[in-house]
This record gives C-alpha cells, sequence and structure tokens, in this order.
C-alpha cells in the first residue's frame, strides 16, 4: 500500500479543470485526452453551467472524503505520537534536564502533544486546501457560462499528462497538487 493509500480514501486524488468558451472545443480535448494520456474516458467529464450537479461533477467522491477523514486523522495522530516519543527519548539521552528527571511524564506530554499536532495535520489533509483554487475557478467559470473539462487523475503522473496535453488548448487550466 503506497503511504498516500493510508491517508486518503478517494480514487482520484489529482483534479484539473480546463476551462472552454464552447462544448465542442472541451469534448475535442476530451477526445484528445482520452486518445494521447493515459486517463480513461471515465476520468473525464465535460461540465456546462446547466448541469444539475456540477459540484458533485467536479468531487465526485463524497465516501472518499469520509474515508480520508477517517485514515488522515488515525495514520497522522498515531505518526506524531510516535515521532513525539522519539523526541522525548533524544532528550533523555541528551540528558535535557527536564526530560530526564521525569522520564514518564515528560514521555506522556510528549506523546499527546505529538499525537495532537497528528491530528491537526490530519485535519488540514481532510480540508484538501489544494482543491480550494481548483473548485473556485470551475465554479466561477461556469456561473459566467464557460464549459469546463473536469479530469479526475489517479495519479500525479497522470495530472502531468494531462497538463501537457493541454498546453496545446490555449485554455485556463487550474489543477490540484
Amino acid at each position: 500500500m503506497a503511504r498516500h493509500e493510508l491517508i486518503s480514501g478517494e480514487h482520484f486524488d489529482h483534479k484539473l479543470a480546463a476551462i472552454f468558451d464552447s462544448e465542442p472545443a472541451a469534448t475535442s480535448w476530451l477526445e484528445t485526452l482520452s486518445n494521447d494520456t493515459s486517463l480513461q474516458r471515465s476520468q473525464l467529464m465535460v461540465i456546462q453551467s446547466g448541469d444539475r450537479h456540477p459540484g458533485w461533477e467536479l468531487e465526485p467522491e463524497d465516501h472518499g472524503i469520509w474515508k480520508t477523514l477517517l485514515r488522515s486523522h488515525l495514520w497522522l495522530a498515531v505518526a506524531g505520537a510516535v515521532l513525539g516519543g522519539a523526541l522525548c527519548v533524544v532528550l533523555m539521552v541528551l540528558g535535557v534536564g527536564f526530560v530526564s528527571a521525569n522520564g514518564l511524564t515528560a514521555l506522556m506530554v510528549f506523546v499527546g502533544f505529538g499525537a495532537v499536532f497528528g491530528l491537526l495535520a490530519g485535519g488540514l489533509v481532510t480540508l484538501r486546501p489544494d482543491h480550494s483554487p481548483y473548485l473556485v475557478k470551475a465554479q466561477s467559470a461556469l456561473r459566467r457560462g464557460k464549459i469546463v473539462l473536469a479530469v479526475h487523475a489517479r495519479t500525479h503522473e497522470q495530472l502531468e499528462e494531462a497538463q501537457r496535453v493541454l498546453k496545446g488548448a490555449n485554455v485556463e487550466v487550474v489543477s490540484t497538487f
């Protein structure tokens, strides 16, 4: 299991939106992406302003977000606790006064604070701050009557493939990390 699979519950972590003036242009580039990249047709979606559920089409994995919430908090809290404990042990070995004199108490404090910082990091991962620019630009374009070609990439490599191909489209492109 890859590291990101421990934390993320989504199948398509990487997203890209290309903003077009017309549906034929967006559909043409959808076909180009489907033929010239490792992206499958099911990973590409043309979204128009009149669509009933543009939010779902931009972020289709509601259940995956809940899995991400649980996984990220669990694994990052554990990682934070382990790092806190390791830091405490290092400080004990170095002979830092408070830590050496109060070994068990210091260990509990370091593990506890490490777990809390891990939980905070889990919250940040769940919020997906990298998705905000993608969603804001795409929804804004839809409100202006533009057409959005949404790409739901499984890997960062697929995202980069789509970006390379869409450079030739001369359109505005926004993506997640």
